[in-house]
This record gives C-alpha cells, sequence and structure tokens, in this order.
C-alpha cells in the first residue's frame, strides 16, 4: 500500500515563500501527506492533466478558487456537519500546503441532482463565481434512474465546454461506492462515460468509485451495517480521505507542463 505519490518526475512545484509573495513554478514537490486509512495503490489514480488556469490564477493572484459541482455527497450527506464535507476538508487541506495563498472551495452540492440539472444552473452556481477550478462529481442520479448513458454524456460534454470556454480548469469525479449499492444498481456504464469525456476533452478525472472500493476490499472503511454516530464517523473519514487525495491531483494538475 503506498500513496499516489510516484518516483515519476512529477511536479515542478509552486512555492508562496510566504504570504503576499510571488510564486516559484520551480520549487519543490508539494506532497500532500496522506493518513494511513487514506492510502491507495500508486497505479488507482491517473495522472494529473495540467490545471492552467488555476496554476495562472495561484500564480498572479495568490489565490485559488474552487466550485464542487455534484449532488448528495457533495452536499456532505451522512456526515456530522458542512465542515466534514469533502469540499471543506479539500479547502483545509489545500490551505494548509498553500500557506501563502488565499484557498477557496465552494460547495455547490444538491442533493440527488443529474448532470442535466447541473446544467441548468452552470451559469449561476458556477460561471457567477468565477472560478479557475470545477470539481464535477455526478453520475450516481443517472445509475440509480437508469438514464440513458448517451444523454449523460451529452450533458457532461455541453458543461465541460462551457466551462472551457469561460476559462475554467475541470476535474471530473464519478460514482461513490459501497457493496450494498454496487450489487442492485450498475454504475459501470457511467464510471466509463465520465472516463470517455475526460479522455476526449483531455481533462483529469478522479476514480473515487475505484478508491472506496479499494478501501472496502481491504477493510480500510466498513460501511455496511453502521448506523447513527458511527456511520458519520465513518463519513467524515473517507471525506476527509477524498479531501487529502483530490488535494494531491491538483496540486499535480497546477504544477504539470501544459501539452
Amino acid at each position: 500500500m503506498v500513496s499516489i505519490i510516484r518516483g515519476r518526475p512529477l511536479i515542478a512545484g509552486l512555492i508562496l515563500l510566504a504570504a503576499g509573495a510571488a510564486m516559484d513554478p520551480a520549487g519543490a514537490d508539494p506532497v500532500v501527506p496522506l493518513p494511513p486509512h487514506c492510502e491507495v495503490p500508486g497505479d488507482l489514480i491517473p495522472d494529473a492533466s495540467p490545471l492552467p488556469h488555476s496554476r495562472q490564477m495561484l500564480k498572479t493572484e495568490h489565490r485559488l478558487k474552487i466550485v464542487a459541482l455534484g449532488s448528495s455527497s457533495t452536499l456532505g450527506l451522512g456526515a456530522t456537519d458542512s465542515q466534514a464535507a469533502w469540499p471543506a476538508r479539500l479547502q483545509a487541506v489545500l490551505a494548509s500546503e498553500l500557506p501563502g495563498a488565499d484557498v477557496r472551495v465552494v460547495n455547490r452540492g444538491i442533493a440527488r441532482q443529474t448532470a442535466q440539472q447541473m446544467l441548468g444552473r452552470l451559469d449561476s452556481d458556477v460561471l457567477a463565481e468565477k472560478p479557475a477550478l470545477v470539481i464535477w462529481e455526478t453520475g450516481t442520479a443517472e445509475a440509480v434512474r437508469g438514464t440513458d448513458v448517451d444523454e449523460f454524456v451529452d450533458a457532461l460534454m455541453a458543461g465541460v465546454d462551457r466551462l472551457d470556454a469561460a476559462g475554467i480548469d475541470v476535474i471530473l469525479m464519478d460514482t461513490q461506492y459501497s457493496r450494498g449499492t454496487a450489487e442492485i444498481i450498475n454504475f459501470d456504464p457511467y464510471i466509463a462515460a465520465i472516463d470517455q469525456v475526460a479522455v476526449t476533452r483531455g481533462l483529469s478525472r478522479f476514480p473515487r468509485y475505484a478508491v472506496m472500493r479499494y478501501w472496502v476490499d481491504n477493510d480500510q472503511f466498513h460501511f455496511a451495517g453502521e448506523t447513527g454516530g458511527v456511520a458519520r464517523k465513518v463519513a467524515d473519514q473517507v471525506y476527509d480521505c477524498l479531501g487529502h487525495l483530490l488535494a494531491q491531483t491538483i496540486l499535480q494538475g497546477v504544477a504539470a507542463e501544459q501539452r
């Protein structure tokens, strides 16, 4: 079991020398320390694609604004409170790793929404915020409802293209995993669709389904049968791990050379 930081020459690095100081894109690797229970195999998460708009915002404005667009799990369903949801945890981790930058992650999760519904609020909930980066979590509502996969792809493509035209980086994140839901819902076509869009548009994707399945299969987390306070504690820990792993993906993408 290893962290997703690997031995490749992965990051040119971005260092803030002090609050308000200039950023040097040729610094040390920004390795995010992972709690032991968050670790995953080194090849499970794909290499990050460049995030040029995020890089530029950090370099010239010493800040990074991210919108988390998604449904129930982005909202923080099951957590003890909103500060335990993965967008809040991501903000905390990035703020720690970029101490001279003003980091803000805006949570725009609405429970049980499809990609098409999120597309309908792109102007008000995303573009109006003027972020450098959007993390788009989707696919769960479609899998539950059995939405036509081609319609799902069309909605994702339309949203990604609008964000790109607005000068915003995108990371796509797929569905959650639990053994119980995986037995009754076929998530695979929607995960494959997200992969297809990411490859077609040259985007980073965060394979949350595969990551959470690894955790469950290796007894790092136990979801089944937990209730009440125990279930909320597990949810908090999972969201915290997702925040750490997403921070690594973002820092890799910020420092990656534009292809």
